[in-house]
C-alpha cells in the first residue's frame, strides 16, 4: 500500500483529490479535461491514489468513475489530530493576546478622540490572558470528553460485534430423532383364476 503521505506530497494528486471531492466523483476522461494531464500521467497519479486508500475506483465497461475514499483520509486527518490539541492551545493563547491588544489600542485611540483619560476598569492585556487561557482549557475539556464517549462508543460497538457474532455462529445441533416409521396397511394377495385351458386336438 502507498503511504498516504507520499500519494499527497504530489501537487498534481492533491488537485485530482479537489477536483473529485468538489464532484462527489469523476470519470478518467473528466480528470483529464480538467487537469489538462496526459492520460498515461493521469493513470499512474490515479493508481497511486487509490493504492493510498485515498480515492476508490468502480469500473463499469472501459469507463472508470473516483470517489474519496474515507480509509485514507481518515488516516491523515488522525495523524494531524495528534497536533490539533496543542495547535489550539497556542491559537487560543495568541487570540487572547491579541484581543488584549486590541483593548489596549481601543483605550488609547479613545483617549485621542475624547481628550480625556479612558479608564478601562480591566487590565486589557489581564483580560486577553485570561479568555486565551479559558479558550484553552475548554479545549482541553472538550477533547477529553470527546475521548471518552470515543472509548463509549468503541466499548458499544464490540458489543453489539459479539452479539452479531454470537447470533451467525451454527447452534449446536441435537442428534436427529428419527421419524417414526408409518405402517400402511397391507393388501391381501388376489388370488388368481386358473385360466382354462384348451384341449389338444
Amino acid at each position: 500500500m502507498t503511504d498516504v503521505f507520499d500519494a499527497l506530497a504530489d501537487k498534481n494528486r492533491r488537485s485530482i483529490l479537489e477536483l473529485v471531492a468538489a464532484s462527489e466523483s469523476l470519470t478518467t476522461a473528466a480528470l483529464a479535461t480538467k487537469t489538462k494531464l496526459s492520460a498515461t500521467v493521469l493513470e499512474k497519479h490515479l493508481k497511486v491514489l487509490v493504492e493510498a486508500e485515498l480515492l476508490t475506483a468502480v469500473t463499469k465497461g472501459k469507463t472508470s468513475t473516483y470517489t474519496l475514499n474515507k480509509t485514507g483520509l481518515g488516516e491523515a486527518a488522525k495523524w494531524f489530530g495528534k497536533f490539533g490539541s496543542a495547535f489550539a492551545s497556542a491559537q487560543a493563547d495568541q487570540l487572547g493576546e491579541n484581543i488584549g491588544n486590541l483593548l489596549s489600542s481601543a483605550a488609547d485611540w479613545l483617549e485621542k478622540r475624547v481628550g480625556a483619560r479612558i479608564n478601562l476598569d480591566i487590565d486589557p492585556e489581564q483580560a486577553g490572558r485570561e479568555l486565551g487561557k479559558k479558550l484553552s482549557d475548554a479545549k482541553r475539556e472538550a477533547t477529553v470528553k470527546v475521548g471518552d464517549a470515543t472509548v463509549k462508543v468503541k466499548v458499544a460497538a464490540k458489543k453489539v460485534t459479539t452479539k452479531v457474532t454470537a447470533k451467525k455462529a451454527p447452534a449446536k445441533k441435537s442428534p436427529a430423532k428419527k421419524a417414526p416409521v408409518k405402517t400402511t396397511a397391507t393388501k391381501k394377495p388376489v388370488a388368481k383364476k386358473p385360466v382354462a385351458r384348451k384341449p389338444k386336438a
